[in-house]
Formats: structure tokens, sequence, C-alpha cells
């Protein structure tokens, strides 16, 4: 996986510094609507000021700065307040990385693109004779511009000396403060959003990252959800299907997959109210994190739905006709009627349709690929 990451650096002169650049973020950030927090526990996201002989640079997971639009929005204005060269840097898993500098006084607005944008919706070309009067040695700046780079975010380090940046601070972003080594070097700055506008609501789960593969005899599976609801306490797991009450299929390694690692649990069999058999996990003091606020950026949304999911694991044993019967429901204990459920032919209606859709997805694959990359057909007679 290639790296992500997005920043900005204000060039440092007698009225941009480390104190000029906090007192400017904790003002933008208050007029977008958040209250500054005394903590990392109790804030909704962070800017971190990272002092530096000729830059300060700026990282936050609560400021857009992912495209040359965002850069622009912030840049701008930011260059005129403090009269000084603002600096965007955004990298595209290793694939594409742009700077683009900003004077709002010289009217400078300097591009450069390393690798490809294809597909990112970035269409500005480089132009090397901005950077002119804006790097230390322009030859050996342009000679790191049109080199090729496996990973894009070379150039970074090739020309730190022409940028007078230092690699660490040009790739910084704020989750990465610690595996760059500059959190000892940043000031952190905390926000959070007001309470009183937070909602209050029932927890409700969603899928997330649905799998379309059948659960195989003996492989891992996962299931994950995320809660689009309240914050809440206690969560049960059901398996479904009638291969419960012969034990026809059980499940063994059935764990909770969290960021912290693997939380083991035990299935029991149990019969439902409605006369069907099901295998049974509960948990009631499973954290069921509330659904993450709409009005953070749309990137801190998506990092934070994927630091908050919630999944289970499992391996199917015993028989393989039985393995499209498998239903898993989560199930929030403070709300029944928020619960989702995954299997793996619903959404094509029937287990025919989906054995002739996954076989024929895979069709292509099975000329070049070896058999043991790939997974077995799948026969509509081998399945009950």
């Amino acid at each position: 996986m290639g790296s992500w990451f997005s920043n900005i650096h204000i060039r440092v002169n007698d009225t941009a510094g480390p104190d000029a650049v906090e007192a400017y973020l904790r003002q933008l950030l208050t007029q977008q609507g958040y209250l500054c927090a005394a903590s990392a526990e109790e804030a909704d996201g962070a800017a971190a000021v990272i002092g530096g002989k000729h830059w300060v640079t700026v990282c936050s997971d609560l400021l857009e700065l992912e495209g040359p639009d965002a850069v622009a929005a912030l840049g701008g204005p930011l260059s005129e307040h403090l009269q000084t060269d603002v600096l965007g840097i955004g990298c595209f898993d290793s694939d594409y990385l742009y700077l683009n500098l900003i004077n709002h006084r010289e009217k400078v607005n300097a591009w450069l693109g390393i690798g490809s944008a294809a597909g990112l919706g970035i269409r500005r070309r480089t132009g090397l004779a901005a950077w002119k009067k804006k790097v230390r040695d322009f030859e050996a700046f342009a000679s790191c511009a049109r080199e090729k780079y496996v990973c894009a975010e070379e150039f970074l380090f090739a020309a730190a000396d022409c940028l007078d940046l230092e690699p660490e601070q040009g790739s910084a972003s704020y989750e990465y403060l610690r595996d760059l080594g500059l959190d000892k070097k940043a000031r952190v700055l905390y926000f959070k959003l007001p309470e009183g506008s937070k909602p209050k609501e029932l927890p409700r789960l969603e899928q997330m990252m649905s799998s379309a593969m059948p659960s195989f005899i003996g492989k891992p599976q996962c299931v994950s959800a995320i809660n689009r609801g309240g914050e809440s306490r206690g969560l049960s797991v059901y398996f479904l299907g009638p291969y419960v009450e012969r034990e026809e299929l059980t499940f063994t390694d059935t764990c909770f997959v969290t960021d912290k690692g693997t939380v083991p649990f035990a299935l029991t069999k149990v019969q439902l109210t409605d006369g069907q058999w099901a295998y049974y996990y509960n948990d009631p003091g499973f954290r069921l994190p509330p659904k993450v606020d709409e009005r953070l950026p749309f990137g801190k949304q998506m990092r934070m739905m994927m630091d908050q999911d919630i999944t289970v694991r499992f391996v199917p044993q015993g028989d393989s006709r039985k393995i499209l019967d498998i239903t898993v429901i989560l199930q929030p204990d403070k709300n029944p009627e928020g619960q989702t459920g995954w299997n793996v032919w619903h959404g094509w209606g029937s287990k025919e349709a989906y054995i002739d859709n996954f076989n024929g997805s895979w069709a292509s694959h099975r000329s070049f690929a070896p058999p043991e990359a790939l997974p077995p057909v799948l026969r509509r007679e081998d399945f009950d």
C-alpha cells in the first residue's frame, strides 16, 4: 500500500512563525464552528503545528487539504494574512505527488506534479518557471522534477535542499506524527464540535465492506458493520441457517477484530422464539461508538469509520453444501431493530443467480492465473 498524506507549510519570516500560525488556525477553526478542546479524549479532531528553521508545517484531520482547490482556498488567505509563501503538498497512494506554492502579494501560484494523476481529476500541468525564485537551486530542483520515481514522494527527499524543507515534514500527516518522529516537535491544538448539537439516537448498524466471496470450509471469513446511530453498549452475534439444528456447519476461531488485535468469543447453540436454531454470542459491555459526525471533513469521516468498524471473523467447518446458507446478524442490545445482516447470495435474489454471477466474474481469470490463486467453480448441484 502506498503513502497518502496532505499538509501545508508556511515560510518563516518576520510575520510568520509558529505562534502566528497557531493563532490563525484557532481563529479559522472557530469560524468553522469548532470549539477548543483541552485534550485528545474530548476532541473531535486536531491540528498539529510543527516549527522548523525555514517552514512551519500544519497537518490536521479537520482541514481539507487533499486537492488543489482545497489548498488554494486555505493557502491564499493564509498567505495574504501572514505575508509569506504557503506551500501545499498532497500524495495519493505514492502514485502522484503535487506541490502548490502560493504567495498572495507576489501573485505567485506555482504547481508541480510528480507521477500519474490519472483518475484523480487533477489536470493542472507542471510549470517549472514559476518556481525559479522560490527554490534554492532551480537547476537542481528542475532536474529532480524531471526524474522518474518508483514512489512519487521520493521527490521530497531528492529536492529537500532545494525546498529547504525536511522530508519528514514534507510527508507529514496528523495520523503518523509519531511514526515520522515529529510528535515531540509538534504543538497540537484540539477542537470539538458543540455538544448541544450532537444528535441523541439509538444505535443502528449498517454493513461495511460486505464480502462477495462464499464462506469456504476451513477458510477465514469476515463480516463488518458500522454504527450509524448513537453510542451504546451491548452487541449480539447470530449465525442463522438450516444447518444449525443438526450442526451440519460449525464455526471455529470466532472473534472480534479491532485496531488493538483480536478478541475471541465462543458461540452457543440456542433456539429462538420463532423456533429456528442459531449459534449465538452476546457481549453486554461491547462498546458501539457513536456515528461519525457528518459535519466533519469527508476524509476525516472515512478514517474514523475505518477505525470504528465492527468486524466479526470466523472459520466454517463441516458440510460444504451448506456454505451458501450462512447468515450472520449483528444486533445492538439497546435497539434490536437496528440490526444488520450478511448473506453472500442475498443481493442476487437467489443462490442460482449468485452462482452464475460468481462463476462469470472469475471466468476471464482462469485462462492465465494459476488454479491455486483462484476460487473454485461453484456448481448448482453442489448446494441444497
